[in-house]
């Protein structure tokens, strides 16, 4: 019975009750775990790929202009969560219904699952790659899928307490680790290489990649409150965003193309084998895939609860462990850059429509006793007329309409779009003498 109490004690409660005194955590918690989220094998891909389509200089620009919006749209929704001490999926279910929210909930769950099954078939196969190339053995990479997926879904069913403290180890072991296989490279290949001319076969312009940079942590950004609900005050949100954000995701992504700019390639083993570091390099993958893919679990898992409040959320962290690994071991990889722009223009107009209903009815989201409707029309079409602005300013090279331009970023125009759209509901509203929309 002791034992008992004590794994109580230890794993998170669901989320519907709201967190406690000793839940509470201050800045440096949130800042470890969202920067130990950002660096993924993923992530380097992502900006491997990113110089692999531009050059460094835009590509930079890109970054440092795209951090700058999620910081911003970080602290707002960030803020939401410290406010009305709730995980982003019930937070949702005011917003658009109780019924209408299923199907948002839905495709937050599928995200979270595509992105813990991508991560882990990503470090598996990196796995594989080293011990076949440095110890010339040969992984089953099925076994390995399972292995790892038990090993991240263990610090996620137990909860923020199990996660902070992995992010507290890793995070500074993976910021000095990374920076090996850029002053290799830079010794190596010249810092002029770096800004050295080259052609592209599918070029990206500077809107283009500020789009997909927003759409690549868009969806993390939207979740924050997930995490922020146990901040303690809106000092330490603030400094926590600003931090990943706007100092810590650029400065990262821009080393990943960095990276991928000097050894030409956007694969991170490839790069840790050409500067000669794959066996400690094989300790870099295993922290940055367990760090970034605690974050997932947890999402879904939260997710689900507002699926199915009944069920305890340690045990529905455990259940989409085991899918998500189904995933991985189903091979999900694809064609990362479309997917992340098109993920970018679904999960925007959300927040958007999320963010714009909290600031024209606060009361909403913070009072406990307030009335839960059962679908909401006006935030459901601020969504779907965001996500169809999307698509319809996406270029036509990147499998959207092109039919004009506003922004030159397709996430960030789906994002204003939905705010906009509610904005001017709730005027109409007022005007017809309502005194909210429904």
């Amino acid at each position: 019975m002791k034992l008992l109490r004590k794994i109580a004690e230890l794993v998170e409660r669901n989320p519907d009750r709201p967190p406690g005194a000793d839940d509470m955590r201050g800045w440096p918690f949130l800042t470890m775990v969202l920067v130990g989220v950002s660096i993924s094998v993923p992530f380097f891909a992502f900006g491997g790929e990113l110089g692999q389509h531009a050059n460094f200089t835009t590509v930079a620009l890109g970054v440092v202009l795209g951090s700058v919006l999620l910081g911003l749209w970080g602290v707002m929704t960030g803020y939401i969560g410290l406010v009305a001490r709730l995980p982003t999926a019930m937070i949702i279910q005011r917003t658009f219904g109780r019924r209408g929210s299923l199907a948002i909930v839905a495709m937050m769950v599928l995200t979270s699952f595509c992105w813990f099954g991508l991560q882990t078939q990503i470090l598996v196969k990196s796995l594989a790659a080293i011990l076949l190339t440095q110890l010339n053995y040969r992984l089953d990479e099925r076994i390995g899928i399972v292995l790892v997926g038990a090993l991240i879904a263990s610090t996620a069913v137990i909860g923020v307490k199990a996660m902070g403290k992995v992010a507290l180890v890793s995070v500074p072991l993976l910021l000095l680790a990374t920076l090996v296989p850029l002053g290799i490279g830079l010794y190596q290949h010249g810092p002029d290489s770096l800004f050295a001319a080259r052609t592209f076969a599918e070029p990206m312009g500077l809107g283009m990649i500020v789009s997909v940079v927003v759409g690549a942590e868009v969806f993390g950004c939207s979740i924050n409150p997930d995490l922020s609900r146990f901040l303690r005050t809106a000092r330490d949100n603030a400094t926590a965003m600003t931090i990943n954000y706007a100092i810590a995701f650029p400065l990262l992504l821009i080393l990943a193309a960095a990276l991928g700019t000097l050894y030409a390639s956007a694969d991170l083993v490839a790069t840790m084998l050409a500067a000669g570091i794959a066996l400690p390099g094989t300790l870099i993958i295993i922290l940055a895939t367990w760090t970034s893919n605690d974050k997932n679990l947890y999402a879904s898992a939260l997710a689900l609860s507002a699926l199915f409040p009944k069920v305890e959320r340690w045990l529905l962290a455990a259940v989409a462990g085991v899918l998500g690994t189904c995933l991985a071991a189903a091979d999900i990889l694809g064609h990362f850059i479309v997917w992340l722009t098109f993920m970018g223009l679904l999960i925007a107009p959300m927040s958007g429509a999320y963010v714009a209903d909290f600031l024209l009815n606060r009361t909403r989201y913070t009072d406990a006793d307030a009335p839960l409707a059962a679908v909401r029309m006006a935030p459901l079409g601020a969504w779907v007329f965001g996500i169809l602005v999307g698509i319809a300013t996406l270029p036509r090279a990147n499998f959207g309409l092109g039919l004009f331009e506003l922004t030159r970023a397709p996430t960030v125009d789906a994002l204003l779009a939905a705010m906009l759209f509610l904005f001017l509901a709730d005027r109409v509203g007022r005007t017809r003498q309502h005194p909210a929309y429904s």
